[in-house]
């Protein structure tokens, strides 16, 4: 019975030694962003990362080391022959570990993105701590220059570059996305900022700038192959299925008549795609449908109809408007060879024979000879308070 109880006692003590193996929060250095760019020298790869500044985040404190201007973040910039070694450098200059498990975005520069992105996707795959869910965009220069925008409603830029891929006005790519692409063979696409000064205002003196969405980078072999602007990005999401609604895109203008007289703006309240292949003794046919509903915004017609007397005008107007967009759309990227929507994989699952014969010379035959139709059924949910 004493050895028993002496048993218990000593498991019971055991559980109080606490973690060999801890680390204390204020010995971590947490990075929101990774910003990767070509070195100044060849061969050379710029990894720039954004981490907050913990003596700054106490509210209403303004005093202690890092950046002058009482930022609450910052960054830090190392050049080197490989990611891995550059990660070293920037460890090396600071007091704390690094920290990656609280990453939140990935930022590749356009000549980065021009050069390939592989050495990037293979390091980051190999970390077990940095989530594959990162969102990942491109920068419009050099992916450095991004953390000096300044995040009015956030606390960090990298907040503010994470609620922009959320908004899911076009894509919101992650690291997971990519990988997969690459192991299958396809291409994928990212958001591409625009990025700029804030010339109506200005902080102290000093230049504020602003990051939005610039277009769709298109990728294949994990490399650029191609940027897209809004409109051709917008089209290009929607018939991937990523675009978002409910009062943020799309939004639809349209005219009738020779005149102009009859003008309309919609904004989709919900839209999904879809795609599917079938075979034909032409070869391989893939069928994209868009459908939504839209709400109408704005109505004028010089003849003093309705919106519920125009309603099958509008809906044809609108379907032919949406259909000439994603067709044009994908006729870029078909030019470009960026697999894009991944339509060799929907052929392997499919076909998979036909897919045999394809697959050596995939890139090629879709480049020039694949056939991809667009159909679109909407409807219009809301003619708004005056119909």
């Amino acid at each position: 019975m004493k050895l028993l109880k002496a048993t218990l006692v000593a498991a019971l003590l055991l559980n109080l030694t606490g973690c060999w193996s801890k680390i204390e929060l204020d010995e971590l250095t947490f990075i929101y962003g990774l910003f990767i760019d070509v070195g100044e020298l060849p061969g050379t790869v710029e990894l720039t990362i954004s981490s907050p500044l913990p003596n700054r985040l106490m509210s209403g404190s303004q005093g202690g080391s890092g950046a002058g201007d009482g930022k609450s973040y910052s960054s830090v910039s190392k050049t080197s022959a490989t990611l891995p070694e550059a990660a070293i450098l920037i460890q090396q200059d600071l007091s704390r570990r690094l920290e990656v498990s609280h990453l939140k975005v990935v930022v590749v520069g356009r000549e980065y993105a021009k050069q390939g992105i592989g050495d990037l996707l293979e390091w980051l795959k190999r970390q077990p701590e940095i989530p594959l869910g990162t969102f990942i965009v491109a920068a419009p220069g050099r992916a450095k220059e991004i953390p000096k925008l300044s995040p009015v409603f956030e606390q960090f830029p990298d907040q503010v570059l994470e609620n922009i891929v959320k908004e899911n006005i076009m894509y919101s790519t992650t690291l997971r996305n990519c990988i997969l692409a690459e192991a299958s063979g396809m291409g994928y696409a990212m958001n591409y900022l625009t990025f700029g000064e804030k010339q109506e205002d200005q902080g102290q003196g000093k230049p504020e700038y602003w990051v939005g969405s610039g277009g769709v980078m298109l990728f294949q072999d994990n490399r650029m192959s191609r940027i897209l602007n809004v409109r051709e990005g917008r089209a290009l999401a929607w018939a991937a299925g990523r675009l978002a609604g409910h009062a943020k895109f799309p939004v639809y203008s349209i005219t009738w008549e020779d005149n102009g007289h009859g003008k309309m703006s919609t904004v989709f309240l919900n839209n999904s795609a879809d795609t599917t292949v079938r075979m034909t003794s032409d070869g391989p046919v893939f069928d994209i449908k868009v459908k939504g509903s839209a709400g109408l915004t704005f109505l004028v017609d010089n003849r003093g109809r309705k919106a519920e007397q125009l309603s099958p005008l509008l809906l044809t107007k609108l379907q032919e408007k949406v259909v000439m967009d994603i067709t044009e759309a994908l006729q870029l990227v078909q030019r470009s060879k960026a697999d894009v929507l991944q339509l060799g994989m929907l052929l392997e699952w499919n076909y998979p024979a036909e897919w045999k014969k394809l697959k050596d010379h995939w890139l090629e035959y879709y480049s020039k000879e694949a056939l991809i139709k667009v159909s679109a059924k909407f409807q219009i949910a809301d003619f708004g308070s005056e119909k």
